[in-house]
């Protein structure tokens, strides 16, 4: 048995061939929501840069290295190779611990930042990461065994199984990964190795590598929102989960750590998915994107339209069509607070009933609702009209605006992405949770400062709908996220809530 066998027994899972997929990973036990699991580091991660204002000076972190939360004013860093950023100084003895103690000096980071200059802003992480990658492999093929962490073999046994779908890649891509490769040679970042047999043209192989990880990296997104911090690239796990738009499962950055999280009860011998891409796209675009980067299409039970999901999918992808462009009949007049519709209303109040008291049948409550929505109403331009008047107004909001407009627009454009995100996720996914959490605070910040809520809005801005929110958001959280994290300057969840419920019990 072999280190990625080991570890996947050990963690109750187990990999077994499939006629379609080639390979499926299944459970050998039974795990309840919110169960861990696999945890492992990635490969090779990094957080989201500071980008200089001109080729002259070199990138900067904005991000800590190990937890990627937003670094503080004054922070602390590497003592050695001075490049790496914490948040604070338990990140920092954490991150040397985990992994820094061999990464460090590893590259050159000066040199990488003055040869991603030659590239466009776009592909600049694309250098960052295959640098990365090839660093880690050389440093774990040209180190005693006994020396390398076990979980570091685990990753780099799995990059070798990884495919790259070189030959599948567009040739417009090809082309930019190959002037990638030619920076890469041109760095002098260190010593890199992409192969299991280190014995390769560096620009080829690193061509191979871009298209490697290109279509097997993952994003990582804040503890506290739902807002980007930085790349990572975790071979066991791309090898390991297949895809469906529809997951039984998640993953969360935390720590440094890569952990899968089952977003609902998984029975023995259930296949575990993640989700390869945003689902609240329309059923098109997914197809789309999952062809042009992971080259396969996807029949889950959200594109199949024979379930109830795949109908409302369904449903929300028509109404995409019909309306083809930004829905005439929604409100831009920031001037009046729009009303709000009764499919939102209908939407929320059985999602919550579903998340704090008895499970009932959600989906087929939410296709009711559709099925008698007008096409515009639910359309992906709609979704994105109101994420825009919700941040357009956030922004309002945090510069200081006491508008009463302001603020009511801002509660009911963040109830009306609530109940798309309810539409298109599963009912524990982390945004959902957010997405709770932040209408939440919203709404009771309307309660205390708008002297008098008009009567339409009185069911919806009142203690009752936000103590639910709140609570929807704690738990659902606590199952595909981790509340408890904090740093100095980003209190955690359970901190959040709990003043939330404070100042309400004070009022």
């Amino acid at each position: 048995m072999n280190l990625i066998e080991r570890l996947v027994k050990s963690s109750g899972l187990c990999v077994v061939d499939d006629a379609t997929k080639g390979k499926r990973t299944v459970a050998e036990r039974e795990f309840k929501r919110g169960d861990v699991l696999l945890s492992i580091p990635p490969l090779y991660s990094f957080p989201l840069s500071k980008e200089p204002a001109d080729s002259q000076h070199q990138t900067e972190s904005a991000r800590c290295a190990l937890c990627f939360l937003p670094l503080p004013l004054r922070y602390p860093r590497c003592s050695q190779c001075r490049q790496a950023a914490y948040c604070s100084t338990r990140c920092l003895s954490k991150h040397w611990t985990q992994r820094h103690y061999f990464e460090c000096g590893l590259t050159d980071q000066q040199q990488i930042d003055k040869a991603a200059m030659k590239l466009k802003p776009e592909y600049r992480a694309y250098l960052h990461m295959v640098i990365g990658i090839g660093a880690m492999l050389q440093y774990v093929a040209s180190t005693v065994p006994a020396k390398v962490p076990e979980w570091l073999h685990v990753q780099a046994s799995a990059w070798n199984q990884l495919v790259s779908h070189r030959q599948d890649h567009s040739q417009l891509l090809l082309k930019q990964y190959g002037e990638i490769s030619r920076v890469i040679a041109d760095a002098n970042a260190g010593s890199l190795r992409f192969t299991s047999n280190g014995e390769e043209d560096l620009e080829d192989a690193a061509i191979t590598a871009l298209c490697r990880s290109g279509c097997n990296n993952f994003a990582t997104y804040d503890m506290h929102r739902p807002q980007m911090s930085g790349y990572m690239c975790s071979p066991l796990v791309s090898l390991l989960f297949n895809h469906s738009c529809l997951p039984n499962a998640t993953f969360v950055f935390s720590n440094g750590m890569q952990v899968v999280r089952a977003l609902e009860d998984i029975g023995q011998g259930d296949e575990i998915m993640l989700t390869y891409t945003d689902s609240l796209l329309p059923h098109s675009e997914r197809q789309k994107r999952l062809a042009e980067v992971y080259f396969f299409s996807c029949s889950c039970k959200k594109c199949t339209h024979s379930t109830t999901r795949g109908r409302i999918d369904e449903l929300m992808s028509r109404a995409l069509e019909v309306s083809g462009h930004m829905p005439k009949l929604l409100p831009t007049d920031y001037a009046r607070p729009p009303a709000i519709d009764p499919w939102v209303v209908q939407l929320i109040q059985p999602f919550t009933s579903f998340i704090l008291e008895t499970p009932n049948e959600l989906e087929q409550k939410m296709l009711e609702v559709i099925s008698t929505t007008d096409a515009c109403d639910m359309s992906f331009a709609a979704y994105q009209h109101w994420l825009e008047c919700q941040d357009e107004c956030l922004d309002h909001l945090s510069r200081g605006s006491t508008d009463a407009n302001m603020m009511m627009w801002a509660c009911i454009s963040s109830l009306y992405v609530l109940a798309f995100y309810i539409l298109a996720y599963p009912p524990y996914y982390s945004l959902i949770g957010f997405q709770c959490l932040e209408t939440a605070k919203l709404l009771w910040n309307s309660l205390v400062t708008i002297t008098s809520i008009p009567a339409n809005f009185q069911t919806i801005v009142c203690k009752a709908q936000i103590v639910r929110l709140a609570q929807c958001a704690l738990t659902i959280l606590k199952v595909s996220a981790d509340p408890a994290i904090s740093t100095p300057s980003n209190p955690s969840i359970n901190s959040q809530i709990e003043l939330l419920y404070n100042q309400q019990n004070a009022s």
